[in-house]
C-alpha cells in the first residue's frame, strides 16, 4: 500500500493536516573572498488545501523561468487574508451578517489567488476576477460582496507596508445589464406601510387580543421606528422614562431564546438616542407592572440580564424574533388589514407618518431610525408621502414673498 504522502504532487508535502510546498531560491555566498551562486531550501507558508499549495507552486516555478525568484519574504494572499479577517473582526466588531458577507467574500478570492504573493496581485489581474464573476452569471451585489471584502484586506495590507500599490483601488464592478421597464411599470416598488387609520385599528385590537408584553412591543416599534432587533435586545437601563428617550445601543442575535448574544448596532448611524411621548411612555408603565406580577409567578427566571420584552413562554428571556411576523400576521388578518405586512413593516410606517408632518424633514427622519443620509428607503416613502406638498411649494414661496 502507498504512502499516502508519496501520493502528493511533486514538492508538495502534508503536515497535521496542513500542506506546504518546498522548493530551492537562488543564493550568492562567500567562499574564500569569491562569490559563489548556491540554491537554499525554502517552504512555503501552511495551507489548508493541497490545491493552494499547488497553486503557490506554479507561481514559484513562473518565476524561476522569468528569473525573478529572489529569497524574500513575502506573505501569499491566503496567510494575509485569513490573518485581516480574524483581525478585522476584532477591531470594527462587525455584525453577524457583515462577518459571513467578508467570508464569503475573501473565500473567492482566496480560490484565485490563494497562494499567490501579496505583491502578485496587479490591478489587472484582480479586475479580471471581477469580469470573470459576471461571466459565471454572479449578480452585482455579489461581486460587491467580494470587491468590499478584497478592498479591505489589500488596504490594510497597505497600510502594513506589505504591497506598494492597492490592486482593488482603481477597479470597476461590472454593471447588471439593464433591461427596458415596460410601459407604466414603476422603476422602484414602493415599501409596504399602514395608514394612520390602519396602525390603530391594528394596535387597538393588539391591545385586545395580545398579552401587554407583545401589545408594548408592537406600540414601540410604530412609535419609535425601531428594528425588532433593536427593541428585542432593549434591557429597562437603556430607557429613562423622566427624560423620555431609549438609548440604542446594541441589537439581540441567537438560534433560541435561550442561546443569545448582543451584537453592535447595523452601523454607526444606528447607534443612538431616541425620544418617545405620552402612548410609549403609558405602555411602558403598564408593562413594567405586568412583569411584577408575573416574575412573581415565574417557575423560572432569566438571572442574566434585564429584558424589557419577554418571551411569551419563557419569562425574562428575550423575544423570538422569527416568531413575531407569524403573531403580526394574525392580528392583521382578524383586524382586515394586509397580511403581507412584518414588524419592519412598522418601521416603514414610522417613516411615512413623520413625513406627513410637514415640519419634520428627511435628514431628521433618517437620523431618528438610523439610516445612512442616502438611504433610497427612507428617501423613497419620504417623497412619496410628501409629493402633495411638492405641488404645494410655489403658494407657499409667494406668500413667503408678500409677507
Amino acid at each position: 500500500m502507498k504512502n499516502a504522502k508519496n501520493e502528493l504532487p511533486t514538492n508538495v508535502r502534508e503536515r497535521d493536516g496542513k500542506y506546504t510546498y518546498r522548493y530551492y531560491v537562488p543564493v550568492t555566498k562567500l567562499v574564500d573572498g569569491k562569490e559563489v551562486k548556491d540554491s537554499k531550501e525554502k517552504e512555503s507558508p501552511r495551507f489548508e488545501t493541497i490545491q493552494e499549495a499547488v497553486d503557490f507552486g506554479i507561481l514559484i516555478q513562473a518565476q524561476k523561468i522569468q528569473k525573478t525568484l529572489k529569497h524574500k519574504e513575502e506573505l501569499t494572499v491566503s496567510v494575509w487574508g485569513k490573518s485581516w479577517l480574524k483581525h478585522y473582526i476584532i477591531e470594527r466588531e462587525p455584525t453577524g451578517n457583515t462577518i459571513e458577507n467578508r467570508k464569503y467574500g475573501l473565500g473567492i478570492i482566496l480560490k484565485k489567488f490563494g497562494g499567490f504573493t501579496l505583491p502578485e496581485v496587479t490591478a489587472g489581474f484582480y479586475q479580471e476576477l471581477l469580469y470573470h464573476l459576471k461571466e459565471e452569471g454572479k449578480s452585482r451585489n455579489t461581486i460587491t460582496a467580494v470587491h468590499t471584502a478584497a478592498s479591505l484586506m489589500f488596504k490594510h495590507a497597505k497600510r502594513n507596508g506589505l504591497i506598494e500599490s492597492d490592486p482593488t483601488a482603481d477597479a470597476v464592478i461590472p454593471k447588471d445589464k439593464k433591461v427596458a421597464r415596460k410601459k407604466g411599470e414603476k422603476k422602484q416598488v414602493l415599501p409596504k406601510f399602514l395608514e394612520k387609520d390602519e396602525l390603530k385599528a391594528f394596535l387597538q385590537l393588539c391591545r385586545f387580543i395580545l398579552t401587554i408584553n407583545l401589545w408594548a412591543l408592537f406600540v414601540v416599534l410604530a412609535y419609535t421606528g425601531l428594528r425588532i432587533s433593536e427593541a428585542g435586545g432593549l434591557q429597562w437601563e437603556d430607557i429613562d422614562m423622566e427624560k423620555r428617550t431609549i438609548d440604542v445601543n446594541k441589537q439581540i442575535y441567537g438560534t433560541s431564546v435561550r442561546n443569545y448574544i448582543f451584537i453592535p448596532t447595523k452601523n454607526d448611524q444606528s447607534e443612538r438616542i431616541i425620544s418617545f411621548g405620552d402612548t410609549v411612555a403609558k405602555a411602558l408603565e403598564l408593562l413594567k407592572g405586568w412583569q411584577r406580577e408575573e416574575k412573581l409567578s415565574a417557575k423560572t427566571f432569566n438571572p442574566k440580564d434585564d429584558f424589557v420584552f419577554w418571551c411569551p413562554s419563557l419569562p425574562g428571556y428575550p423575544i423570538q424574533i422569527t416568531s413575531m411576523p407569524k403573531i403580526m400576521k394574525a392580528v392583521l388578518g382578524k383586524a382586515g388589514l394586509p397580511t403581507q405586512l412584518t414588524p419592519h413593516s412598522l418601521r416603514h410606517t414610522h417613516v411615512s407618518l413623520l413625513a406627513s408632518n410637514p415640519r419634520v424633514g428627511l435628514p431628521e427622519i433618517q437620523a431618528r431610525i438610523g439610516h445612512k443620509s442616502n438611504s433610497k428607503v427612507t428617501e423613497l416613502i419620504y417623497l412619496h408621502v410628501t409629493k402633495q406638498r411638492q405641488y404645494e411649494i410655489a403658494d407657499d414661496f409667494e406668500w413667503a414673498m408678500n409677507q
